[in-house]
């Protein structure tokens, strides 16, 4: 779904496009401003602050966000998500975020980027064992070696 729309941002009025992105995860939008930028804007899923998704935390995401939830009705539950951010001595530095959840049985681990931003899920199996599940077509690079690094620090941190 999109609308057009007008926001005050530092003063000036601009106009807006939004554009829904259906997501099982997060409330999403690519908002496409008339001077030309444009980015994702997404609702974080341990806040429920507004996220705009190159930049973080902002005070246009906080306006963006204020006219979405003004113009839809999003009724979504707050997760608390636990992070884990170390450095190797490689020097190679690992940051992600994850959200544990008991679904049929299993260990489900939601699984966030830095920015906050969900990138996919892991199902523990057995010990040593994961599926992974991922959004086809998000429209969104994170990095892939996360997919396999992340599964062997879950088995190293959890009991």
């Amino acid at each position: 779904m999109e609308h057009a729309i007008h926001l005050q941002v530092d003063g000036q009025a601009l106009g807006v496009k939004l554009t829904e992105l259906v997501h099982p995860i997060h409330c999403m939008f690519h908002v496409e401003f008339e001077d030309g930028y444009e980015n994702i804007f997404f609702a974080d899923v341990e806040s429920g602050e507004w996220v705009e998704q190159d930049v973080g935390f902002s005070n246009l995401a906080a306006i963006v966000g204020k006219k979405i939830e003004h113009l839809y009705f999003f009724d979504w539950g707050k997760k608390e998500i636990k992070w884990f951010d170390e450095s190797e001595d490689n020097g190679r530095h690992i940051h992600f975020g994850y959200h544990a959840d008991h679904t049929a049985g299993y260990l489900v681990y939601e699984i966030f980027a830095p920015n906050r931003r969900y990138m996919f899920t892991l199902v523990k199996l057995q010990s040593h064992v994961w599926q992974l599940f991922k959004i086809p077509g998000s429209g969104w690079d994170y990095n892939q070696d996360y997919v396999q690094q992340i599964p062997f620090i879950l088995d190293e941190i959890l009991p």
